[in-house]
């Protein structure tokens, strides 16, 4: 039996009237719910958590696709199909919801809890005692991010330690939203001007980062034997600011072949530290019967919840792109 160990950080970014910026979430008062609830989708293959009393368990997004949640229940059940046990580690960031796992369809599901600026001490005092545990029993590990907002800071960070002019696809294409998101992001800019280019000028102020980036610039310094990431701009944002302060010798990072079509991500990547791995899956969603699969390779979607690293994971277990693609038909089947 050899258990696969998937950690996802779930985290809302500090910003103001998030719901006019972003598209992902359900709306003004609710956006704090959209973690929790692609958490619950990835454990049970739909949302239990209510919004507003009412009950909305379908992955359908509004653009025709589905969140990527739904798609990584659909690889998780291939791997189990094929003997492998999965065990969900929920660390709710900041985030006051209690997920619904309710029908769960995994091995085993953990959930942590922490407030806004307390997450370092939640890494410290349990998730890295945990990855320790796995190491030594042999079981393998993903760690993911599931957050609304992230990409403006990551875009923050990477724009100060790379190159000003970076980009990174969030949730949205409304020109509305993008032009607000460009101006909350230029006000960040401006006030973290004068700051010294270092991690923790940035974790140490819960105004210049987001929960995900100062849980992984804490892991990163930990001297853990080995760190998987999986996620795009949200993940090379603080391996690229902790470079010099690492204290990790193995580190990967997977995302989908999708985000790493875009230019700056390949920018942002080069900026990756030598020793860590950037790696990406070979599949192929236009072998899926659905449309709203179909849509991820025309960049509709692009990357989310781990998906690129769970993809990848499940070929390099040897599990064939065809049975993924059943799968993730599969889990998909009930919504259309």
């Amino acid at each position: 039996m050899c258990w696969l160990n998937f950690i996802t950080l779930n985290s809302v970014a500090p910003i103001p009237n998030l719901h006019l910026i972003s598209d992902a979430g359900a709306g003004e008062g609710l956006m704090q719910l959209h973690p929790t609830r692609d958490t619950e989708l990835i454990v049970c293959g739909k949302a239990n958590t209510l919004l507003n009393g009412q009950s909305f368990p379908s992955p359908a997004l509004g653009n025709g696709s589905v969140t990527p949640a739904i798609l990584v229940h659909g690889v998780f059940r291939a791997l189990q199909a094929q003997g492998y046990k999965i065990r969900l580690h929920c660390y709710q960031l900041g985030l006051e919801s209690k997920p619904d796992f309710s029908d769960s369809k995994l091995d085993d599901v953990v959930t942590h809890y922490c407030k806004l600026g307390e997450e370092s001490e939640l890494v410290n005092k349990v998730l890295i005692p945990e990855l320790q545990r796995q190491h030594q029993a042999g079981e393998k590990h993903l760690l993911a991010e599931s957050g609304i907002g992230g990409t403006t800071f990551a875009t923050l960070w990477l724009q100060r330690w790379i190159d000003s002019e970076l980009s990174f696809a969030g949730s949205t294409k409304d020109k509305d939203k993008l032009a607000m998101k460009n101006r909350v992001l230029a006000e960040l800019t401006e006030m973290t001007a004068s700051l010294a280019k270092k991690a923790s000028s940035y974790t140490s102020n819960l105004s210049y980062s987001d929960p995900v980036q100062r849980a992984c610039c804490t892991l990163l310094n930990s001297g853990v034997s080995e760190l998987n990431f999986a996620g795009g701009a949200m993940i090379f944002a603080p391996i690229v600011a902790m470079a010099e302060n690492i204290n990790v010798a193995n580190i990967s990072v997977a995302t989908t072949r999708w985000v790493m079509e875009s230019r700056d991500a390949k920018i942002a990547a080069k900026a990756l530290p030598n020793h860590c791995e950037l790696r990406t899956p070979n599949i192929e969603f236009y072998h899926s019967k659905f449309e709203a699969v179909r849509m991820y390779e025309r960049g509709y979607v692009v990357e989310g919840c781990g998906l690129g690293g769970c993809l990848d994971l499940a070929e390099q277990l040897g599990i064939p792109n065809s049975t993924l693609i059943a799968s993730l038909d599969d889990a998909v089947t009930p919504w259309f």
